[in-house]
């Protein structure tokens, strides 16, 4: 994840109380107001009886660009077809879904070519990712569809408007009349998929299934010590202290964070949001239930999240600090805990719920396993932080996962590429292409009414889950000045500066980044 932009703290899990067993996991595609599994099991009711027309039916555009030949470069990050069609032992992994969709819309238009984008450092963090994209888009090789985390790079003026293609029919779907209808009505107004005028630039494919990571824990072990895996923040701490005098690591972070830094798991997923959801009547300028990039800005410019001035913004940055002072195991930055956690020294690690299915196959693991989403931090650790409320049944407004833009300096000058990137997404947002993906990868859901639902996911579905708010803490809104913050964050943790120092610095960097955000994106702050 990216660590500089406040837009890298999108993920607005659904961390519940539940304990989750090794093949379980879950979630949906809900409405504003309904959880996963109401919309899940529901009918396609925004496109009445809507189905994909078969292969051969007179589906979709008559024709694209008008038969002139194109050739349309697809990034689909982690959902890209792989290139073995059988596991292997050093390819275990074989994903094939993605192929068949864009082999059967080859075949509905035969002058469009899809090549896929294989250059990508997947896996990469976001600021990698930026790096790729910007070398890409400079030599004009970069996929005209690509995957960005939604709007994280909104300050490049990178994306396309999709509004216009969103408000015409997807023609792959019969009965369709809007193409935005295919989707819940929270999505189209996602503060990941929207620009700074609230207008779409990136299509939902898949969402989380409720909680985007979770804790993978060692079932066994927790069970042989009497304890239960932590329900909250505080509770994790606790139960790492007795983990520790028993002489085990407690936690392992998610393999690819080496550094201190902020802007982590922790922070989108397990304290940010609630100590911003605290602030929400005065952030949320527009009273719509959500906190959004300008809104934070605004607030940031107000001074609502300067830690030089309010103890709640102090409490935030000292409980991410505890992780790496309380939590984290010595030599953790250098330590590959795969091998500890198969042996059963690890009690918990942080992995995303992709690697759910991943986890059921590891055959070198000598315990029983399960899962539970990153514990919220809750009033019983600071009276700063809002409560947290629950569901009845289903994690609630499930976010978004895979969304595809379209890169405006690849498409401007080359209408026949835009033509055939706007309708491919179409075709692959049928629900049953959609179906098709999360059958197959089996720990997510699609992101169209009507898609179906993995059975990996089905125990999952009947749970009670935290409804997350939809306000992240912010960092830096730039990369320059999000470098900064770290390092005066890492020399905090390790004691190189004081708190009041760190406290200070902190509020000039995230004033210098919103101030440079504002300028380079012309944004008006008449009324601020």
């Amino acid at each position: 994840m990216l660590k500089f932009k406040w837009q890298s703290q999108i993920l607005m899990l659904a961390a519940s109380a539940l304990v989750a067993s090794g093949c379980s996991g879950a979630a949906g595609n809900s409405d504003a107001t309904a959880t996963a599994s109401q919309i899940a099991t529901a009918s396609q009711t925004a496109t009445g009886s809507a189905t994909a027309l078969p292969e051969g039916t007179d589906a979709g555009p008559k024709e694209i660009a008008g038969g002139r030949p194109v050739t349309l470069t697809v990034d689909l990050h982690g959902w890209m077809p792989t290139v073995n069609t059988e596991p292997t032992a050093e390819n275990p992994t074989v994903f094939l879904s993605t192929q068949k969709i864009a082999d059967a819309f080859m075949k509905l238009h035969p002058n469009v070519k899809i090549a896929w984008a294989r250059t990508k450092p997947v896996g990469k963090l976001q600021n990698e990712i930026a790096e790729w994209l910007t070398t890409q888009i400079s030599a004009g090789t970069a996929p005209a569809i690509t995957f960005t985390w939604g709007n994280n790079y909104l300050d490049r003026d990178w994306y396309e408007p999709l509004g216009d293609a969103l408000s015409t029919p997807d023609e792959y779907v019969s009965g369709n009349a809007k193409w935005s209808d295919l989707f819940p009505d929270y999505l189209m107004k996602h503060r990941s998929l929207v620009d700074n005028s609230k207008q779409p630039v990136a299509v939902p494919i898949v969402l989380y299934s409720g909680p985007a990571t979770g804790y993978y824990y060692n079932k066994d072990l927790f069970e042989s010590l009497g304890i239960s895996p932590p329900k909250d923040w505080e509770e994790m701490f606790t139960d790492a202290k007795l983990l520790k005098e028993k002489g085990y690591v407690p936690f392992a972070q998610w393999g690819n964070f080496k550094q201190i830094e902020l802007g982590q798991w922790n922070q989108q997923f397990s304290v940010g949001p609630f100590f911003a959801a605290a602030l929400m009547d005065k952030t949320d300028y527009d009273k719509d239930g959500q906190v959004d990039t300008l809104e934070t800005l605004r607030a940031t410019k107000a001074g609502l999240f300067n830690a030089a001035e309010h103890d709640y913004a102090q409490e935030m940055y000292r409980q991410l600090k505890r992780m790496y002072t309380e939590l984290l195991p010595a030599g953790w930055q250098n330590t590959d805990f795969s091998k500890p956690w198969n042996d059963g020294k690890v009690a918990m690690r942080e992995e995303g719920l992709w690697a759910l299915q991943a986890e059921n196959g590891n055959k070198q693991r000598k315990f029983n396993y399960g899962v539970i989403p990153a514990p919220p931090i809750t009033k019983s650790t600071s009276l700063d932080v809002a409560d947290v409320q629950y569901t009845e049944k289903g994690p609630y407004q499930p976010d978004p996962d895979l969304s595809l833009n379209i890169l405006k300096p690849i498409v401007k000058d080359n209408p026949d590429l835009k033509e055939a990137a706007i309708a491919f997404l179409k075709y692959l947002t049928v629900p049953e292409n959609i179906s098709m993906m999360v059958l197959e990868q089996g720990a997510s859901l699609g992101a169209v009414k009507g898609s179906e639902i993995p059975p990996l996911l089905d125990d999952w579905m009947n749970n009670s889950f935290p409804i997350m708010p939809k306000a992240s803490w912010p960092n830096a809104f730039t990369d320059e000045q999000g470098i900064a913050l770290n390092k005066q964050f890492e020399m905090w943790v390790k004691g190189e500066t004081d708190d009041a120092k760190f406290f200070a610095k902190s509020n000039e960097i995230q004033q210098k980044s919103a101030d440079d955000y504002i300028k380079k994106m012309n944004i008006d702050t008449t009324g601020w």
